[in-house]
C-alpha cells in the first residue's frame, strides 16, 4: 500500500477545533470536535458531549479555518476518482507521482491514479477548453501547450516527469520536452466503475480529496485515499468534511442538461460552482458556505434528476460581497410544475428552500431579473442539493 511521508509544515496544534455540523435533515449541532471515527463524531459543547452518528451526518464546517488561495497559481492534480488539489512540487515514473502541496505535504501516488497534472494557470479564456480537453474521450495521453489563449495538444505516452523535463513518446520517437513550455498533461485511462466515498476532504486552499477513511483523535485527522495512499491533515487546512456520498447530490455536482444565458445589456455572467463570482466562497447572511451555485439573472439551468430523490433543500439570498441592492425574481419548477417562486433581495433574510421533488425528471431553476436591471443580482443557492 503507498503511504505518505510527511510530516505537516503546520504546527499541530493539541487544540480541538471548532465545527458545525448538519445533519440530513437539516439541523445543525455546534461545539468542538473531540474525536472522530468511521461510525461517531464526539462534539463536545459547552459541558455536554454528544455522540453524533456519521449515518447521519451531512457535513462538518470549520468556521475558523478562512480560505488560503495562494496567488502563485500552484500546480494542480487530479485523480482518477475526483479528487483535485494544488501542489508546489512535482516528480513522477511509470510507477509512481511524488507530490508536494502545502496542505497535503508529501503524498506517494500510484501512476494509474492520476487523470491530469496542470502545470500553466487557468486563465478565464482557457478554462472552457481545459474542462473540454478533461472531458474528452482520448486512447493516447495528451501533452497539452498554450498558444496565446487557444489549448493545443499532441497525443502520446506520457513517461517520467521532473522539475525541468517531461519525457514523451510518439509512436517510436522519444522526445525530452521543457516542462516550462507545457500548460499540461492528460492521461488516457479506462472507465472505472464510479465508488462513492466514504469523505470528501475539502481544504482550505480549494483542494478536495476523496477518502474512504478518516480519524480524528485530537491533535491530527489521518486518511486513507480511495486509491489507498495514507494522509495526515492539520486542522487548519480543512475547510469541510462532506459525508453526503450515498445520502445527497449537491447541485454542483451536476452539469445541467440546458443552460440559457439572458443579458440586460451586453455581458453574460455565467453561473459558477461552489464558489462566488470573483473565485472566494459563497456568503449568505453574515455566513460562508462550502457548497452550492452562484447565479446572476438572467440564468435558466434545467437538469435531469430522473426521480431519484425526495427533497431538495438550499440556502438562498444575495451574496453578502454586493451592496444592499440586489433584487432577483427566482422560480424554480419539476416537471413545469412550480414548486417554488418570489422575489430575493439584499435587504431579505436568507429563504431555507425544502421542496418536495418525489418522481420528479425534469429540474430547472430560473433566475429572472428584478426591479433593478441586473444590478448586483448575485444571487447564492448554498448548501443546495437533492436528498434521497
Amino acid at each position: 500500500m503507498p503511504v505518505l511521508f510527511f510530516v505537516s509544515m503546520t504546527t499541530l496544534l493539541a487544540v480541538a477545533p471548532d465545527v458545525e455540523v448538519t445533519s440530513l435533515s437539516g439541523t445543525t449541532a455546534s461545539g468542538s470536535l473531540q474525536s472522530l471515527n468511521k461510525t461517531i463524531a464526539k462534539v463536545k459543547a459547552g459541558p455536554t458531549e454528544k455522540d453524533l452518528p456519521l449515518s447521519n451526518i451531512l457535513n462538518m464546517r470549520f468556521p475558523r479555518n478562512r480560505s488560503q488561495r495562494s496567488l502563485e497559481l500552484p500546480l494542480t492534480v487530479r485523480l482518477t476518482d475526483g479528487s483535485k488539489f494544488p501542489i508546489q512540487a512535482l516528480q513522477s515514473n511509470d510507477r509512481q507521482v511524488k507530490v508536494t502541496g502545502k496542505q497535503t505535504g508529501e503524498l506517494i501516488l500510484p501512476t494509474k491514479n492520476v487523470a491530469s497534472i496542470r502545470f500553466g494557470p487557468l486563465s478565464s479564456n482557457i478554462r472552457d477548453s481545459w474542462e473540454k480537453l478533461l472531458k474528452a474521450e482520448n486512447s493516447k495521453d495528451l501533452l497539452v501547450v498554450q498558444k496565446e489563449n487557444v489549448l493545443d495538444y499532441i497525443d502520446g505516452v506520457v513517461g517520467s516527469i521532473t522539475e525541468d523535463k517531461i519525457q514523451f513518446f510518439t509512436g517510436e520517437d522519444e522526445v525530452s520536452v521543457n516542462r516550462s513550455r507545457v500548460f499540461g498533461v492528460i492521461y488516457f485511462r479506462p472507465p472505472t466503475p464510479e465508488v462513492s466515498p466514504f469523505c470528501a476532504i475539502r481544504l482550505t486552499d480549494e483542494g478536495v480529496l476523496k477518502a474512504s477513511a478518516i480519524n480524528f483523535t485530537g491533535s491530527e485527522f489521518t486518511a486513507t485515499l480511495q486509491g489507498g495512499t495514507q494522509a495526515r491533515f492539520a486542522p487548519q487546512s480543512i475547510a469541510n468534511l462532506d459525508f453526503s456520498q450515498g445520502k445527497v447530490r449537491y447541485l454542483s455536482d451536476l452539469e445541467p442538461g440546458n443552460i440559457e444565458y439572458t443579458p440586460f445589456f451586453d455581458t453574460v455572467w455565467k453561473y459558477r460552482k461552489d464558489r462566488h463570482r470573483d473565485g472566494g466562497p459563497l456568503r449568505v447572511g453574515g455566513k460562508e458556505y462550502a457548497r452550492g451555485l452562484y447565479i446572476h439573472s438572467k440564468t435558466l439551468l434545467q437538469y435531469r434528476i430522473k426521480g431519484d430523490y425526495r427533497n431538495f433543500r438550499a440556502i438562498m439570498g444575495i451574496d453578502d460581497s454586493v451592496p444592499g441592492i440586489g433584487f432577483v425574481y427566482v422560480e424554480i419548477k419539476g416537471d413545469g410544475r412550480t414548486l417554488y417562486s418570489g422575489n430575493v433581495r439584499s435587504s431579505d433574510s436568507p429563504v431555507e428552500l425544502n421542496l418536495d421533488v418525489r418522481g420528479v425528471r425534469d429540474f430547472e431553476v430560473l433566475v429572472d431579473f428584478g426591479d433593478n436591471l441586473e444590478i448586483c443580482d448575485h444571487l447564492d443557492l448554498c448548501e443546495a442539493r437533492f436528498i434521497k
